[in-house]
């Protein structure tokens, strides 16, 4: 556990220099969505019966998860490429598992805080983003499987280049065809069958859910859930493969 905690610490320590650069990057694209679809459309559109904001904030909430926690297979790319301090991780006795559980750590950690910022922009229009504390399980769980993903691709890419490809063409879509802005009982049956195998529009659907105080299948939580122990699987054999 003490490495798990210093690789989580290493994180954290990044995150304290850069705060006031990790606070806006938090803050600034979901407040704008949040004026711009919240007190613009106001009242005057409702989806799934509730008012489009009330609608959006859940999936908002669920794609600055997926963004802030995969952000940490960016930093882990740089410090492949650039810096060439991930050597470090490899070279102590901390072992694959722990070197992964800290990464993906400090990525959830980062992903919460995102929920953090919006729950008060939540608040702040009239909803209770805590109305059910059992949003927690698949905000956490969206984040864990964001953190493993980008920790996987990090370490999986050849060049910078590479990550910037995976975020332009796997996840950028994936925040459109989630069930984030709009209900994707909307797409074509090709399309929603696609949507339905994205771990993304899993989350969106149980923060929905809970937070409008809807009962939610426990199988979203578990499919998550299941997404996260392939996702952290995977980095843990590709941490193995750069030790050996």
């Amino acid at each position: 556990m003490i490495s798990v905690w210093a690789v989580y610490l290493r994180g954290l320590l990044i995150v304290k220099r850069r705060a006031w650069r990790t606070f806006l990057s938090l803050t600034i694209s979901p407040l704008l969505y949040a004026v711009a679809f919240g007190w613009g459309l106001g009242d005057s559109l409702k989806v799934e019966g509730v008012p489009y904001l009330y609608f959006m904030l859940p999936g908002l909430i669920a794609l600055s998860g997926m963004n802030q926690s995969f952000g940490i297979g960016t930093e882990l790319n740089i410090a492949r490429f650039f810096n060439r301090v991930f050597e470090e991780f490899l070279l102590s006795p901390a072992g694959s598992v722990r070197i992964v559980a800290g990464n993906v750590l400090y990525g959830t950690t980062k992903g919460i805080l995102s929920f953090v910022v919006l729950a008060l922009i939540g608040w702040s229009l009239g909803m209770n983003p805590l109305a059910s504390p059992m949003v927690l399980v698949p905000v956490v769980l969206n984040c864990l499987v964001f953190a493993s993903l980008g920790v996987w691709v990090a370490l999986t890419v050849k060049t910078h280049r590479d990550m910037g490809n995976i975020t332009s063409f796997v996840i950028t879509p994936m925040a459109f065809l989630s069930n984030t802005f709009f209900s994707i009982q909307k797409l074509p049956p090709l399309l929603m069958g696609l949507a339905n195998a994205i771990p993304l529009t899993h989350a969106s659907i149980a923060i929905r859910g809970f937070m409008l105080g809807r009962g939610v299948p426990v199988w979203h939580e578990l499919i998550l859930a299941g997404y996260f122990a392939l996702f952290f699987a995977l980095a843990v054999r590709q941490v193995r493969r750069a030790i050996d």
